[in-house]
């Protein structure tokens, strides 16, 4: 593993040399790879938006048709989200606590009946997207507690950032904490700890949703895999994205 992540370091930072390089083109791929980044966010939860449905939320005009403003304020609060997550990673020392989950969480459920406030699961869901274990309600604050003090230790701190990402994934997704909304908040936080260290944001790609599921039932390293092999996918898509440009204004040269 030790060898993937200098990889991982080597090849991220040879193409954050050619973003700023090339800030123009740079802000179009982070443009493609945040849309990109919505539509799997939403697959994994298994709800599929059209690139129309994402470009339109986006928009930021009125939400005049009742019958898919639900589904637009959605996208708009992960946005929302995700740019909070920006901003919050360019603090020079970002902390995992309680304010920033909760921040988080209201973020994505604002304007959402239900969601717009924090409250902790108060009963063990019949019917839910995961079927992995989860704590009791009555445990949900010790042990979420608990998670948030691990992130603060030397051994935590110490560790490779896509390893950090993926135990504070994995371990807020056995805590559970909200009835809707639990995965999401993960997948967040663990983004969050990857873009105060310069990298990309990890996309798990919805054709990976059965085995992401299964990822939560075993160890962390298993999620920590899936994870590695989604950041090497979003390096080898921003390298494609830099030489294809290349090679087109290679080709503007040669004629």
């Amino acid at each position: 593993m030790r060898n993937r992540y200098l990889e991982i370091d080597d090849r991220s930072e040879d193409l954050a040399e050619r973003m700023r390089e090339e800030p123009a083109l740079a802000a179009e791929f982070l443009k493609k790879y945040e849309l990109s980044w919505l539509y799997h966010e939403n697959a994994l939860e298994g709800v599929v938006y059209t690139s129309q449905e994402l470009e339109t939320a986006l928009a930021n005009q009125p939400l005049a048709d009742v019958a898919v403003v639900g589904a637009l304020q959605e996208i708009r609060n992960q946005k929302a989200a995700i740019d909070l997550l920006r901003t919050e990673a360019k603090v020079k020392k970002p902390r995992i606590n309680l304010k920033l989950v909760k921040r988080i969480y209201e973020r994505l459920g604002a304007g959402i009946s239900g969601r717009s406030t924090t409250e902790y699961r108060k009963e063990m869901p019949l019917h839910r997207a995961y079927y992995h274990e989860i704590a009791e309600p009555a445990k949900i604050p010790f042990l979420l507690g608990k998670l948030i003090d691990y992130c603060d230790s030397a051994e935590f701190r110490q560790s490779h950032p896509l390893q950090q990402a993926s135990k504070l994934h994995h371990g807020f997704m056995q805590v559970y904490p909200f009835t809707e909304g639990s995965g999401r908040v993960a997948r967040l936080l663990g983004n969050f700890l990857l873009l105060h260290r310069g990298f990309l944001p990890c996309i798990i790609h919805s054709i990976d949703r059965q085995r992401y599921y299964e990822s939560l039932r075993l160890p962390e390293p298993t999620l920590r895999d899936l994870l590695v092999e989604a950041m090497l996918n979003a390096l080898e898509n921003g390298e494609k994205f830099f030489d294809a440009a290349s090679a087109a204004r290679a080709k503007k040269v040669v004629r």
